[in-house]
């Protein structure tokens, strides 16, 4: 599937984005774009390098503008000298213009094939100032892929984009696409002053909104000819979240299901089999393991914590913590409820919360397949909310769960006021029945009177 924000009627998703970051680069601020493993940050910088993006957001004043889309990954080599090569390249080939200008091709081939390093740096700097005295049009460099070569270059690269900054300010601006931010990174060796130029203009890359996954299914339907319903387009955001790779994966899993069902499930209540059969695959899809594996190494050992911390029940937050995911927007907080982004990283957090299965467990779920297993043996296929209960209690096993603790982590904070007593042990005594031998003298799922229910995995 493209890579990219466009639709195809000439307009684009992460529209609140762009209008925010353009308004910064307006006066000609530096910005600093921050998001985990494929958010989507690449995509949005080659948005904002298109020109006709900056007449729709500024008018005519949008054409005082140069965006130069700089992927740091078509570096030749990962020096100095392969930033500044590819810094004059992509600037050249931004401008037809710039191009053809005498003293910026000069200093390009020097850089390209110097006699002496010392050059290197000093025909950058003539270059660029060449480039910024033959046109009024204002430079804005998008700088993707960036973690890799700050974290490598020598800070005189950095010392030097500063210089250029403090000489043209009105006419160059910095955005820069990483992972982590850039600020304290590497504050012992000198690169502090190019910092100050983000520290106050830092934009954390949220997830796709509501309305733009609409806009990103539709699109795939169209792309691929795939027979999603309305309740599909609920499912894949309830799983994917605004994440792009989610997204694509949970698109292609669910097609993968539709097509083998040849067309059959056609009613909303038929289609609850064939979600929980794409629910399984995607728990043992490679790709969908991949991003979420990238998201949990990125994180410190106390965000991994804290991220598993969410699924107890006793959960006490560590706010210093959380406020770190949620500024990266892998936590957010629903219904005055603290839970991971969306279903996909909830259920791969639950596998990493999962303990080793003891020898004498009679009872487990295996939160891989998505299956309770009973002497050995799965039972009967659970509806979604008997899943979860089950796996409240589960996660939890051997502690007294009120009904208060049920309702908010199996419906929601929102149905506190909702369901009663009555729905909640009409709801365990049907999970009773799919795993008791004798659900009327119940061995595994008991009831702690006056106090709420406790699971016994012997």
């Amino acid at each position: 599937m493209p890579d990219t924000l466009r639709l195809n009627d000439g307009s684009y998703m992460r529209r609140p984005d762009v209008q925010s970051i353009v308004q910064f680069l307006f006066a000609m601020h530096c910005v600093e774009v921050i998001g985990f493993s494929n958010i989507g940050k690449s995509a949005l910088l080659r948005l904002l390098a298109q020109p006709d993006v900056w007449i729709q957001e500024l008018g005519e004043a949008g054409r005082d503008f140069l965006p130069i889309y700089v992927d740091c990954n078509r570096m030749v080599e990962m020096s100095d000298h392969g930033f500044y090569e590819l810094m004059l390249r992509c600037l050249q080939e931004s401008s037809d213009q710039l191009a053809q200008l005498p003293e910026l091709l000069k200093a390009y081939e020097i850089i390209a094939a110097p006699t002496s390093e010392f050059q290197v740096p000093l025909s950058f700097t003539r270059g660029m100032t060449a480039a910024l005295r033959a046109d009024k049009t204002k430079l804005v460099f998008l700088l993707d892929e960036f973690d890799e070569p700050f974290a490598h270059l020598a800070s005189r690269v950095f010392i030097n984009l500063r210089a250029l900054k403090d000489r043209h300010g009105d006419r160059i601006a910095y955005v820069t696409a990483t992972e982590q931010a850039l600020t304290n990174r590497r504050a012992e060796d000198h690169c502090g002053e190019f910092c100050e130029l983000f520290s106050h203009h830092m934009w954390y890359l949220a997830p796709l909104t509501r309305s733009d996954v609409e806009r990103f299914v539709r699109r795939y339907i169209t792309d691929f000819d795939a027979n999603f319903t309305a309740a599909d387009i609920d499912f894949i955001y309830t799983w994917a979240g605004g994440h792009p790779r989610f997204l694509e994966g949970v698109c292609r899993v669910l097609e993968n299901a539709i097509d083998q069902a040849n067309g059959t499930l056609t009613d909303v209540i038929d289609r609850w089999p064939l979600y929980q059969d794409v629910i399984r695959a995607l728990r043992s899809d490679e790709e969908l393991t991949i991003e979420c594996d990238k998201i949990w190494e990125k994180c410190s050992p106390a965000e991994r914590d804290e991220l598993l911390a969410l699924f107890k029940v006793d959960y006490q937050p560590n706010l210093t913590v959380l406020s770190t995911l949620t500024r990266q927007y892998l936590v957010l907080k629903v219904e005055g409820k603290y839970q991971p982004c969306c279903s996909l990283l909830a259920d791969y957090l639950q596998r990493k919360r999962t303990p080793v299965r003891p020898a004498s467990a009679h009872l487990w779920v295996d939160t891989q397949r998505g299956e309770v297993i009973v002497a050995g043996k799965p039972v009967e296929a659970l509806t979604n909310l008997e899943y979860r209960l089950i796996s409240l209690l589960f996660q939890n096993h051997d502690k007294i769960i009120d009904k208060y603790e049920i309702v908010t982590n199996v419906w929601g904070e929102g149905y506190i006021d909702e369901v009663d007593d009555a729905r909640i042990e009409k709801l365990v005594s049907r999970v009773r029945q799919k795993i008791e031998v004798d659900p009327s003298a119940p061995k595994f799922l008991t009831t702690v009177r006056g106090r709420g229910y406790k699971l016994s995995l012997e």
